[in-house]
């Protein structure tokens, strides 16, 4: 349940970020990568924020965004006002039966898709890009894969080692996540993935990294083991941190430099406001006005 504090956040957010309305256009980016985020109705003025602030500082060349079916025509065209060389596909031609329908599915699919032709930054709708982030162009553009910790401390491991602490989490927890880490060293040929328990919200795919086989093959193996749970929200993170985690060269994201919201410090370049951690301070909104004056700026 939401607290008062959150619902005056809340408030106080949605007036701020309607002023990215005002700033100008994206103009076509420079470095030769995708960024690929899917959007729904509710979440068009916050990706604005997102995008902007993270194109302000990386320079993607192309814009792609996967359209949830809430999205309405007045929806595309306020996107294409802002973004004039984005790629608007629709979410329900990237399904595909070995795949989960919702969830986050779709965008997962599309980057699999795309990235046959280009490195993919994943970037979520709720995340604010707040200076360079010299790490995650330089991997883009050398096509090497990267994760977004959950938190202090994760990093990428053998699938033994993700099923021990899956299995410890289980004992407390009937969350699905757990329980598909919990007996990931059973999928074939397990020796030669790797995982980390990372944020699906900011992933980076090298070019190459992912293929709608490779895809359709790891979440058939795990519809095996887990059934009808496999369907359950939470699935499309463990696939994409799994997939991440196991390219060539993968690394995770230094932290706190890149981050969930509520580890921010005073070197926190980009801050992913997962929900838990949205509104419970004034942050989120304070950085959306700092965005919208640095794109302001960017115009004079």
């Amino acid at each position: 349940m939401t607290t008062l504090t959150e619902r005056f956040n809340k408030l106080l957010f949605n007036q701020a970020a309607k002023g990215v309305l005002a700033t100008p256009p994206l103009a076509r980016g420079k470095n030769d990568f995708a960024a690929v985020s899917m959007v729904q109705h509710r979440d068009v003025v916050p990706y604005l924020v997102a995008i902007k602030s993270f194109a302000l500082f990386t320079q993607p060349a192309r814009v792609v965004l996967v359209a949830d079916p809430t999205l309405d025509h007045s929806d595309r065209a306020v996107l294409r006002q802002h973004l004039p060389h984005i790629e608007i596909v629709d979410a329900v031609g990237f399904r595909r039966p070995a795949l989960p329908v919702g969830g986050c599915w779709e965008r997962l699919s599309a980057i699999s898709v795309f990235n046959a032709e280009t490195s993919v930054v994943q970037v979520d709708a709720d995340t604010v890009t707040q200076a360079p982030l010299n790490e995650v162009v330089e991997a883009a553009l050398s096509g090497t894969s990267f994760v977004l910790r959950s938190e202090a401390g994760v990093e990428i491991t053998s699938l033994d080692h993700a099923a021990e602490y899956g299995r410890k989490l289980c004992a407390t927890s009937g969350h699905i996540q757990p329980l598909v880490e919990s007996r990931m060293n059973e999928l074939p040929h397990a020796a030669d993935w790797r995982y980390a328990r990372g944020c699906a919200g900011f992933t980076g795919f090298g070019r190459g990294a992912l293929n709608p086989q490779r895809l359709d093959d790891l979440s058939s193996a795990l519809r095996t083991l887990h059934g009808q749970r496999w369907n359950e929200w939470g699935t499309e993170q463990v696939t994409s941190n799994l997939l991440a985690a196991s390219a060539p060269g993968a690394f995770m994201l230094p932290h706190p430099r890149y981050c969930n919201a509520d580890s921010q410090s005073l070197d926190t370049r980009l801050a992913h406001y997962i929900g838990y951690a949205r509104f419970t301070s004034r942050r989120y909104e304070q950085q959306v006005r700092q965005t919208i004056r640095r794109l302001m700026d960017a115009k004079a």
